[in-house]
């Protein structure tokens, strides 16, 4: 809910790099989301299943980002500064509120 609030106020303030910021939000929020489902899944039924669900999340995402930025950098043009710092940022924060959770988790 945070990061939609971070989201709002950027476009608030930069409002003509509203696509680019959108974009640099959704994709870690959707890797996170997806991520953080599968993980708290395997939570319930074995604690060795997370390690593995984390490092096969990993592969995925590596996939997933180079796939993803290739394809917007390639057939949509935009400012590409704008949408970096949104992704960094984003990217930063929520791979942060993962690793909170997986160590929540693992007590």
């Amino acid at each position: 809910m945070a990061s939609v609030g971070i989201l709002g106020l950027a476009v608030g303030f930069y409002p003509e790099y509203q696509i680019e910021l959108f974009l640099g939000w959704i994709l870690p929020t959707l890797a996170g989301v997806t991520t953080m489902y599968f993980v708290l899944g395997a939570s319930k039924k074995d604690a060795q299943l997370v390690t593995k669900t984390i490092a096969t999340g990993f592969v995925i995402k590596m996939v997933y980002y180079g796939v993803t930025i290739l394809i917007i950098f390639k057939l949509y043009s935009f400012e590409p500064v704008s949408f970096m710092c949104s992704f960094a940022g984003f990217f930063l924060g929520l791979h942060a509120l993962e690793a909170v959770i997986v160590k929540d988790i693992s007590k």
